[in-house]
């Protein structure tokens, strides 16, 4: 029904079903994928939840028109391997090494300074006396961001990588996080708000 309600234009008929199936779909998650399995395992829900509502929003265009025909088959089953494949990569994630280097033991300056510096040129940071100050404080905040937050912190503002491109050839932070843009923009929206108050900072 949710399909057909794409496919027709029919909004009255999404708004009414797609919240039931979602709401479903959450009640899984919260068994098979629960606090404690992985760090972050809201996130990674949240992250199933919204990769899944875009395949909605695509059915019928792009390079798998029909993607969600399984699901109309067997839909548990179909969700069941969705699930695990966003799990298994997540799993995955948090054995590469695209993450920021955590400080040395003695306190000594690491090479990655200027990753940091950067961040700070995103929030529009003059430098000042207290630059070297405000840095350290940054840089403490960007290390007790989850993990996938701090990723894409790293990747877009201070390595310079798009979010996503059309380009599948393209490396971007999409690409390097094995996710959509979508779930880029979502943990950079979440990392915002908790660096909000260096906009205030200075």
């Amino acid at each position: 029904m949710v399909r057909h309600g794409r496919r027709t234009g029919d909004q009255g008929l999404i708004s009414l079903v797609l919240p039931v199936l979602l709401a479903r779909c959450e009640a899984n998650l919260i068994v098979k994928v629960p606090d404690g399995q992985l760090p972050e395992a809201a996130t990674v829900r949240e992250d199933i939840l919204g990769e899944f509502s875009e395949m909605f929003a695509s059915d019928g265009t792009g390079k798998n028109p029909d993607e969600l025909d399984f699901y109309e088959c067997k839909f548990n089953r179909a969700f069941r391997f969705f699930r695990i494949d966003v799990v298994r990569r997540e799993t995955g994630r948090l054995k590469l090494v695209a993450q920021m280097p955590e400080p040395d033991q003695d306190g000594e300056p690491e090479p990655h300074d200027d990753v940091f510096a950067r961040v700070s040129e995103v929030f529009r940071s003059p430098a000042t006396q207290d630059g070297d100050v405000f840095r350290s404080e940054l840089h403490d905040a960007i290390l007790e961001l989850p993990p996938d937050e701090r990723d894409a912190v790293i990747l877009v503002h201070a390595l310079g990588y798009q979010e996503e491109s059309d380009d599948p050839a393209e490396e971007t932070a999409a690409t390097r996080c094995d996710c959509t843009g979508r779930t880029i923009r979502n943990r950079l929206t979440r990392a915002a708000t908790k660096l909000a108050r260096f906009k205030e900072d200075l």
